[in-house]
């Protein structure tokens, strides 16, 4: 079964298996998925602001993603550098599809995953 129907029919995410995936890209490609995981994060995050971005209506989801979104262009930035200081692939994908107790983030961050796999196949 491919990786997108796995990921979305299954409900839920096999860690182990996406970390092994994305080890096995090449540095140009694990920059790619990164870089179009934040894309589909952003459209994840216009759901705590309102139109025109003027009323946010809940920040502490905003500024949660915000922080994956710096840490993330910096694992960009460090893959593009083959900087040795960088954490490791699994260090990263932990922090964006591992378990959390508020379920909304999770779900956010599974979305854009998902649609990152179906998008980039």
């Amino acid at each position: 079964m491919p990786r997108a129907q796995r990921t979305i029919e299954d409900g839920a995410m096999n860690i182990d298996s996406e970390i092994r995936n994305f080890q096995d890209l090449s540095s140009i490609d694990k920059s790619r998925f990164l870089a179009h995981f934040m894309y589909e994060l952003t459209l994840e995050a216009r759901n705590f602001y309102g139109h025109g971005g003027e009323h946010v209506m809940d920040p502490e989801k905003l500024r949660f993603i915000n922080e994956v979104q710096h840490r993330v262009t910096r694992f960009i930035e460090q893959i593009l550098i083959d900087d040795p200081a960088r954490s490791t692939d699994d260090v990263m994908l932990r922090l964006l599809l591992a378990p959390r107790k508020e379920k909304a983030i999770e779900g956010l961050m599974h979305a854009a995953y998902s649609r990152t796999i179906q998008a980039l196949g």
